[in-house]
C-alpha cells in the first residue's frame, strides 16, 4: 500500500468507492450544487472540482450508499461534518454551517492581525 494512501486511511478510515455513474446521478439530482452550503458546482468549474458525495449518515457507521443517503457536498463542508452521526440531514446542515460561521471569524481574525493584510504596498 502507498504510504500517501496509507497516511489517509489513518486519518478517514477507507473511502468508500462510488461509481462514477451512482455520483453523477446524485450531482444531477442535486444540481451539482453542495447541499450544505450551496456551492454552485455547475456554472463554476472551480467550485466543481471541489463537488464530493456524502453520506448523510456515514458509511462509516453502517450508513447505506442508497440515493436517500447521498447528498452533493463540497469538499471544506465534507471535511467539516467528518463521520459524525446525527439525527438528521438538517442537524447535520446545521452544524456545518455553524463551524464555516466559525471558522470565518476565526479566518478573517488571522488575515486582519497578519502583517501584510495591510493597504501598505508590498
Amino acid at each position: 500500500m502507498p504510504i500517501k494512501s496509507s497516511i489517509a486511511k489513518f486519518f478517514t478510515g477507507p473511502a468508500p468507492h462510488i461509481a462514477r455513474d451512482e455520483a453523477m446521478k446524485v450531482f444531477k439530482r442535486d444540481h451539482f450544487q453542495c447541499q450544505y452550503c450551496g456551492l454552485d458546482g455547475l456554472h463554476q468549474f472551480a467550485n466543481w472540482l471541489t463537488l464530493t458525495i456524502d453520506h448523510v449518515h456515514p458509511h462509516a457507521q453502517g450508513g447505506a450508499r442508497r440515493m436517500d443517503n447521498l447528498v452533493t457536498c463540497c469538499q471544506p463542508c465534507n471535511v467539516i461534518k467528518g463521520k459524525r452521526p446525527f439525527k438528521s440531514f438538517e442537524d447535520a446542515k446545521q452544524f456545518v454551517l455553524k463551524k464555516r460561521q466559525e471558522w470565518q471569524h476565526l479566518y478573517e481574525q488571522q488575515v486582519k492581525s497578519h502583517p501584510r493584510s495591510g493597504t501598505a504596498a508590498h
